[in-house]
């Protein structure tokens, strides 16, 4: 059986498909439909995934990860019990309890899984969300955009496309948002472009309420400092996530704060809220404002339909923001579960493929059969180039090693994928250079940029054993290529000699020393939730 694991910043899901093709949301262990995504390390050998971590957050905040998705791909580390852990490794634990989840209520091993990330994720992101499914003892058949499963989903609910048709997804879950442009025709879907930030969601909504109220109880009693302690100050973060959820269908809601021996009351309405966050809600409308001007660079001028996917878009402002901005009427598509939903789907369809390694025991569902034969399509989140030596800057002609360095973008972003940029002509900088060091940098910043400080690197290689002697300005080529699944491989060569050097940019190995130790390490735990 195979699963798909919406693997969130602050609450995950997972579902598998039933014997009619309908997909199926597991629920947690307390049969709600979401898991949030935190961990309690209670003990050296014992950890707590979901909502009894986070309520156990409010006592011994120093114990328990969240919002570790947004440290995906970056070194972050944590400490727990003097134990190191990762980002990875503590996915791998979410992870664990959403399988075990899932076999205890279908009776069936969880091994075959899809795991979705958000459209913007690069590259270093993607890879470790694939580490941390295998850590957890799964196979990822593949890392799938979070939009391009929500558009599985709705394509399965509402039939093939009989006329081309343009979707934008604005998905704004708890820590992270992107929106993608997506085009349905027959039962193919494409994404024509996508824009985000790895760094916006929910969350952000919540600081910005428990700022406010924690601003309140300063102005009320300046005696006080409430932020000093911390389980006053946890309690208030998850008072504030629920305030802001009771906000999304009532105009007004009291909170009633207490501390030491005093009482602070507060009146919350929705309209003061919408003040309050209205520069989070600007940013999505600048990426909106982004990702639609590059749709229209490719030919798409308006949308059939806007879908709201994840929880926070269920905040009234979004949906009247996207009114005004596109004057396209958006609407909520199972905010919580299209992405897990559409994940199975996928994870599904991929064994109902002819060239499927092992396929399915039984013959599958109509819908799934469609979905193995169509075609999904996704593009190059971000755009990806080498480092180079400025040829604009006088230095580069006396003194290589001390002028400015700047990034070449080989394969600019909404570039559909399989993508492939052929040779791109470079040149030695030095005299008598015999090694090339390749360094391949991926854009960070929402505009594609030169500067060094707007990119971040991913990976390099070198090219070694050059003939001797070989002049400044010795010319060589670099090849990009980027797979289906965004696996990027890079291919330098130097013509005269035929040297060469070809690596895939793969994040860790799954299969290397520190990966088993590692997963040796997440296997070593008793998880519950």
């Amino acid at each position: 059986m195979e699963f798909g694991i919406d693997l969130g910043t602050t609450q995950s899901c997972i579902a598998y498909v039933d014997e009619t093709g309908t997909p199926v949301i597991v629920k947690s262990a307390l049969g709600e439909d979401t898991t949030p995504s935190a961990v309690f390390f209670e003990s050296p050998q014992n950890v707590v995934v979901g909502r009894a971590a986070r309520e156990e957050a409010l006592l011994t905040p120093e114990l328990v990860a969240q919002l570790v998705k947004r440290d995906m791909g970056t070194d972050a580390v944590y400490t727990f019990h003097g134990e190191r852990h990762t980002p990875e490794t503590v996915s791998a634990l979410i992870l664990r309890e959403l399988a075990r989840l899932a076999a205890e209520q279908t009776g069936k091993e969880v091994r075959d899984v899809v795991i979705t990330v958000p459209a913007y994720f690069g590259i270093a992101a993607r890879e470790a969300t694939r580490r941390a499914g295998g850590l957890a003892g799964l196979e990822v058949l593949d890392v799938l955009d979070e939009p391009v499963a929500a558009a599985v989903h709705y394509q399965a609910t509402h039939g093939p496309a009989e006329q081309p048709e343009h979707a934008l997804v604005y998905d704004l879950g708890g820590g992270t948002f992107d929106t993608t442009v997506i085009r349905l025709e027959g039962a193919d879907i494409t994404t024509v472009c996508t824009d985000g930030d790895a760094r916006l969601g929910g969350a952000d909504w919540d600081e910005a309420i428990a700022g406010y109220l924690l601003s309140r109880v300063a102005e009320a009693h300046p005696e006080l400092r409430p932020a000093q302690d911390p389980q006053f100050m946890q309690d208030l973060r998850l008072s504030a996530e629920r305030l802001k959820k009771e906000l999304s269908s009532v105009q007004m809601r009291r909170y009633v704060m207490r501390l030491d021996d005093t009482t602070t009351v507060v009146e919350l309405t929705r309209s003061g809220v919408e003040e309050l966050t209205a520069g989070l809600l600007a940013r999505t409308v600048a990426v909106i404002d982004r990702a639609t001007a590059a749709a229209r660079a490719k030919g798409v001028t308006s949308f059939d339909d806007v879908l709201l996917v994840g929880g926070m878009s269920r905040f009234p402002a979004v949906a009247r923001a996207l009114k005004d901005g596109l004057g396209v009427d958006a609407r909520l598509y199972e905010p919580e579960l299209a992405v897990a939903k559409g994940a199975a789907l996928f994870a599904r369809s991929r064994k109902a493929r002819p060239d499927a390694p092992s396929g399915l025991s039984a013959e599958p569902a109509p819908e799934i059969r469609r979905l193995a034969a169509a075609k999904v399509a996704a593009v190059v989140p971000r755009a990806f180039g080498v480092k180079a030596v400025d040829p604009r800057d006088p230095l580069a002609q006396t003194n290589p090693a001390r002028a400015r360095q700047i990034i070449l973008h080989l394969l600019p972003s909404n570039t559909p994928l399989p993508a492939d940029t052929g040779p791109y002509p470079f040149a030695t900088a030095m005299e008598n250079q015999r090694t090339l060091g390749i360094e391949v940098w991926e854009q960070a910043s929402p505009e594609e940029s030169e500067d060094l400080a707007d990119n971040r690197k991913v990976g390099d290689g070198l090219l070694r054993n050059l003939p001797a002697r070989l002049p400044a300005g010795t010319p060589f080529e670099i090849t990009f290529f980027m797979s289906e699944t965004g696996l990027l491989t890079v291919h330098a060569r130097e013509p005269r000699s035929g040297r060469d050097v070809r690596f895939d940019l793969q994040i860790g190995d799954l299969r290397d020393a520190r990966f088993d130790q590692a997963r040796r390490s997440v296997a070593g735990y008793q998880v519950r939730g």
